[in-house]
């Protein structure tokens, strides 16, 4: 989908305006990660199946650097005939595909926050209420009075911000993202039928289910992860509790698609929030619909 960019008529509406227009570079972003690990992967194979065709006395020299006599040198770490070589890749790309989910889940991160920010930046009561935010509401209230008084004021919105944001990382990105979408006042688009924010956050945790067998070496499906998969919303993800973990290529596809399902949402949501329904071609499902 072409990203729908509003363009604000009072200054209500200059969230609105900023988001829409970064929405195509969180789209990038998560684009671009899943290349990076998408392109290792075919890198990976390609090396397996030239492997596997060498002669017996051709395969893999290995070296690494080592101190010797006081300096770093390359020194032999493994020597592997072909197949041998070829074994090792077949063993390393699901270990690829594993750290490409979680590089995409910390894509998700940081455009699920980098979207709150935008909103709390425009509307900078939300989280600057209380005793101890008395100097921060004073910064704001002079943020227009110099160039200086608008530095300050930056300054201080970004200390507070980067705390806010740490702190808020505990409750889970699920979480976070049902919250910004409330405080925010958005919606699912008026032409989705099939899946609603519930939904979405329920998607994530799936997501965020995966990283955290990743991050922890975890060799064996949890019930959780397993109760998230199988279902109408969980696209591709297809595990069973207590069965190997294996992540493949079609996992981190889902991650990418995902991503890029919860961005069109976004989109519509935002123009909806400013202009009411809109009339566009079927979309046919929602982000973590299979």
């Amino acid at each position: 989908m072409t990203n729908l960019i509003h363009r604000a008529a009072t200054e209500d509406e200059a969230w609105i305006e900023e988001m829409t227009t970064k929405v195509g570079d969180w789209r990038s972003l998560s684009r671009s990660v899943y290349l990076r690990w998408a392109i290792t992967i075919n890198a990976s194979e390609l090396a397996e199946s030239r492997y596997r065709a060498l002669d017996p006395d051709q395969g893999l020299h290995t070296t690494t650097l080592r101190v010797v006599d006081g300096a770093p040198r390359l020194v032999p770490l493994a020597v592997w005939t072909g197949p041998e070589a070829a074994d090792n890749y077949r063993q390393t790309t699901p270990l690829i595909a594993a750290y490409g989910v979680a590089d995409l889940y910390g894509a998700l991160e940081d455009i699920v926050f980098d979207a709150y920010e935008v909103f709390l930046r425009h509307h900078p009561e939300t989280i600057i209420q209380g005793p101890e935010f008395l100097e921060l509401r004073r910064l704001h209230r002079r943020r227009t009075g110099s160039a200086e008084a608008l530095q300050a004021w930056q300054a201080a919105w970004a200390v507070r911000y980067g705390n806010w944001r740490r702190k808020k990382a505990y409750d889970g990105l699920p979480r976070v993202l049902r919250a910004f979408f409330t405080q925010a006042g958005l919606r699912r688009p008026s032409q989705y039928r099939h899946t609603d924010i519930d939904d979405w956050c329920r998607t994530l945790e799936m997501i965020a289910e995966l990283r955290h067998h990743v991050v922890h070496g975890m060799g064996a499906v949890s019930e959780r992860l397993a109760e998230l998969s199988g279902t109408p919303t969980s696209l591709t993800f297809d595990f069973v509790a207590g069965a190997p973990l294996e992540i493949k290529l079609h996992h981190l596809q889902s991650v990418e698609c995902f991503a890029d399902q919860l961005l069109t949402a976004l989109n519509l949501s935002l123009i909806e929030r400013a202009i009411g329904p809109v009339a566009l071609p079927p979309e046919p499902s929602g982000p973590g619909r299979g």
